[in-house]
Parts: structure tokens; sequence; C-alpha cells
């Protein structure tokens, strides 16, 4: 038992805590029914209100996952229902009155990360069939062996997922090695996305951002339960991906440097090199930057879609701060290298920093590195 549970775990952790997020621009998109996006996801965290309310936990499972994996989940389910009805009792009271202000698209979810979301529900659907084949209750298939669940149609997942999942960083390796093939996928997740949800009840809103994603032959449903818990660990990856594009920065960066004082070209002195040229500071007059751009270009193909700059000192790369480009609405990610550091002290040859402070906009980031070099 504790096989099957560690790998669906896992494979859950990979597909929140990876989850890719690319900005979108078309919130005003049309279904395929003709209804604008939104309006149905409206519809749908409606209908999840309306069946807290009535405690209505067949609905609410149907919201959660694929409809035979709900209604099997809730055979599985049996008597132990009535627990969950209990505890939404609670829930309801605070709902009565609750109405849905607006739901606005932001970003969509990454196709690699929706397709382990497949892989997920497929694999929970082939637990809930061998329960239902065998008559088992969750109970007694919890008290199934390690060399039991081995035995069952499950072994040959588990074997082929259960050890290397832990050496995958992101959703796209995971795809790509090949390790949940043996998961025969038995749903398709044709989109997904996280909207913000804006919810009135008391006299007062508050926002959340969920989850949703389109299955197909059966529209949206909302994550409300499992995503919720885990929006931290997305916001983590958001962070990792920042830091990891600074990173890729920093590294571009050096190898054009590099580049540069082979073919004789000067790169001394200490100064700032800006995505924005109008943010160039203290540049030694004698530097190329057309040619560092374009150098920098070559190792890192995705530069045109960050707002950055770096601190070049005698030759070196030695910091750099980016963030993501996007809409004067939307709060971007700065990633930073070294991570989490910004300039304290220009040195000869290296830049001491210490730790950010997270409440810094990139601007006062680029603000404060001026300073640093200016009291070098």
């Amino acid at each position: 038992m504790k096989k099957i549970l560690s790998v669906l775990t896992a494979l859950l952790c990979v597909s929140a805590v990876f989850t890719g997020c690319g900005k979108t621009d078309e919130s005003d998109e049309k279904s395929s029914s003709g209804k604008n996006v939104e309006d149905e996801l409206k519809d749908v965290v409606e209908d999840l209100i309306d069946a807290a309310v009535d405690k209505d936990m067949e609905k609410i499972f149907e919201y959660m996952m694929p409809d035979d994996l709900s209604d099997s989940m809730m055979n599985a389910v049996g008597e132990d229902l009535n627990g969950f009805i209990e505890e939404a009792n609670d829930v309801s009271e605070d709902v009565t009155d609750a109405k849905v202000v607006s739901v606005k698209k932001t970003e969509e979810i990454d196709e690699n990360t929706l397709i382990i979301l497949e892989k997920v529900f497929s694999l929970a659907k082939t637990l809930t069939d061998y329960m239902e084949e065998n008559d088992m209750s969750f109970e007694e298939f919890a008290e199934m062996d390690d060399e039991e669940i081995m035995e069952t149609p499950l072994g040959k997942i588990i074997e082929a997922v259960e050890s290397p999942i832990a050496d995958v960083s992101s959703p796209e390796e995971l795809v790509e090695s090949g390790l949940l093939d043996a998961i025969e996928s038995t749903y398709t997740v044709k989109e997904g996305c996280l909207a913000e949800i804006t919810i009135e009840a008391d006299g007062e809103t508050e926002s959340m951002e969920f989850p949703f994603y389109n299955i197909k032959g059966e529209g949206w449903n909302c994550e409300m339960i499992l995503y919720p818990s885990m929006l931290g660990y997305v916001k983590k990856s958001k962070q990792a991906s920042a830091n990891s594009k600074a990173s890729s920065l920093y590294k571009a960066a050096n190898t054009a440097l590099v580049d540069m004082d082979e073919q004789d070209l000067d790169v001394m002195g200490t100064f700032i090199i800006s995505s924005d040229e109008n943010q160039n500071y203290n540049l030694n007059s004698d530097f190329d930057t057309e040619i560092f751009k374009d150098t920098m270009k070559e190792y890192f193909y995705d530069i045109d879609e960050l707002d950055y700059f770096m601190i070049i000192n005698n030759g070196e790369c030695s910091y750099v701060a980016c963030q993501q480009k996007v809409e004067d609405s939307e709060k971007p990610v700065i990633g930073t290298y070294p991570i989490s550091q910004m300039p304290a002290v220009v040195h000869a040859h290296s830049v001491e920093t210490e730790n950010l402070d997270e409440d810094l906009a990139f601007e006062d980031i680029y603000n404060e590195s001026v300073k640093v070099i200016d009291n070098k």
C-alpha cells in the first residue's frame, strides 16, 4: 500500500510543484460552445458553491475529477461519505450567502503538467477499478502489503515509476523520460489555466487563485481541494524558474565576455548593462554592447522575453536581476543570481552581496545597484 501511495503522492507533487505557467492575453477567448471561457469558469465556481451549500458531495466530486472516476471514488468511499458530509456542514454555513463577483483567467498551465494530470487520473482510475472488481473498500485495500500490491495490475506501473521519479526536476523531464508510459491514459485534458476567483460573503470580498482544467467531452473542472494546499509550492516553482533564468543570463553573459576578450575587445570597467539601453550605467565607452548582446543571445535564446540588468566588473558578470516581461497589471516574479541576493559592495574583481529585500521592486534593485557602483 505504501508503494502505490508514494507513487500517487510523487506524481501529484510534481504536477503541482512544477506547474509551468505562461502569461496569456486571451481572457476574452471563446470556448467551443461560443461562451466566454471566463463565464464558463464562473459557472463552475457557482455550481461548486451551490453544491457546498447543499452538502452535495457527489456534485463536488464531479468537479474535482473526470466523471467516471468521481463515480468510482463515490462507490469506494461508501459509508465514509457520511464523514465528509459532516465536515461539510461547517463549510456550508459559511457559504450560504456567498456570491461570485468575478473570475479572471490569469495564466495557462503548460502541456506537460496537463499530461501528468491525465496520468494521475488514469492511475487513480486503475486503482478504483481494481477495488470495484474485487469488491474491496479503501480500508481493505490499505491493509494489503507491498508484496500483495505488486501482484495487482498496479505492480508494473509502480515498478516503472517509483524509483526514478525523484530524479526529474520538471514536468518536461518527467514526460520525456518515458517513466509515465506504463500508465495508459484514459483521459484527455485539453487545456488548463489558473484563474483568480473573487467571492463576496457577509459584505466582504476575498480573491483566491485556483487551477481549472478542461477534460475532453466533459468541460471545465476546478481543483479546489488538492491545489489550494499546494499553491505555495507553485509560487516557489515560479520563483525557482525566475532564478534559473537569472542564472542562465549570468552564464551567457560570462561566456560572451570571454568571447569578446579573446577578440581583444575591451571588457574592463564596472558598469551596468540593461535590457533597456536607457538603463545602461557607467558604461565603458569602448565596450561594444551590440556584440555583447548578440553573443549572449547565442547562448540564451529567450533573452528578449526578459527585463534584466547585470553588473559587469572588469571582464566578469558579477550580478544579474531579471523578470518576465508582463502587462502593467501583473506583478512579475524577480529572479536574481546569486539567488535572493542584491549588491552591497563592489570590489576590484567581485561584487559582495546581501540578502534581497522581497518587498523591493525590480526598479528598486536597479537603483540600489547604481548606488553601489557609485560608492565603489
